[in-house]
């Protein structure tokens, strides 16, 4: 193991043991891995100045808040010499909304799901406003069809918490457990013991999403923020709403009061039938 894969390993083994989510390692380690070529391999921490010329040289938003981020925790975990964020600070957060598919457009994209076991993961993805990775870590006991709810065990923040799942998903996760049995895993992958791949379940939205003529820039992850979206725009109480999505913070979940502007548009279409009588009035003569 040479000297880059010792830091890298050192700093996995820091996160795990402060329970750090499995995916959060493994983003961090990535980061880490390209900060270490940037170093040169040199084993010596770099000064502040030569750290922010590299972080100059990253133009994504996202990816250069987990590059900091990761920085910050290799100075403070593995080389014990905390950064401090006045120095070396995290980017401006940004406003940006996420894009949403439509009731139509979701309810198209399923249905161009022909294969069982896919259909059902992604519309439960949607029906339960899941993250991907709490998709792949369902367990069969965590279904209960009778009272309709499914728990999702070990979320984000390492939290608990219970989703109503809507009866036609119930129902076709009836049919979907009568032909494959599952036994532990809720959705195997070719194993019966081994998770099914979160690559897989992305291959899948994609295709579906070409097949339905989707030409809007969305992953898995859309299915959530459109869930959420579309219950908004239903009348589901914001804090009703909160502990569906499992936000810790009340403000995290009133993105989608923006989001949901399905009341706005219907309202803006009872205002405009003004429009539609002056466009079929008869045009004045110029003078």
């Amino acid at each position: 193991m040479n000297r880059k894969e010792q830091l890298i390993h050192h700093l996995k083994r820091e996160m795990e043991l402060r329970k750090y989510a499995q995916s959060s390692i493994g983003t961090y380690a990535s980061c880490l891995s390209v900060f270490l070529d940037a170093m040169k391999g040199k084993p010596a921490p770099l000064d502040i100045e030569h750290i922010k010329t590299f972080l100059l040289t990253i133009q994504n938003q996202n990816y250069h808040k987990q590059m900091v981020a990761a920085i910050h925790r290799f100075y403070e975990f593995v080389l014990q010499q905390p950064l401090s964020l006045r120095d070396i600070p995290y980017p401006r957060p940004t406003n940006y909304l996420p894009n949403i598919l439509s009731i139509h457009e979701t309810a198209t994209m399923i249905g161009k799901i022909e294969n069982l076991k896919h259909r059902a993961i992604i519309q439960l993805i949607y029906s339960c406003a899941m993250r991907i990775g709490e998709l792949v870590k369902l367990k069969v006991c965590d279904i209960d069809s009778n009272r309709q709810l499914l728990k999702i065990v070990g979320a984000k923040g390492f939290k608990d918490r219970y989703v109503p799942i809507p009866q036609p998903t119930i129902m076709l996760l009836r049919t979907y457990y009568s032909k494959y049995k599952p036994t532990a895993w809720l959705f195997a992958g070719q194993l019966p013991n081994e998770q099914y791949s979160v690559r897989s379940i992305q291959q899948v939205f994609y295709r579906a999403c070409q097949a339905s003529g989707i030409r809007k820039r969305v992953t898995p992850h859309s299915l959530r923020h459109s869930r959420l979206t579309h219950l908004k725009e239903a009348g589901v109480d914001i804090y009703e709403l909160k502990d569906i999505a499992g936000h810790s913070q009340i403000k995290t979940t009133e993105i989608y009061l923006h989001l949901a502007k399905q009341h706005l548009v219907d309202r803006v279409a009872m205002a405009d039938t003004i429009l539609s009588q002056i466009s079929t009035a008869p045009l004045l003569r110029a003078c």
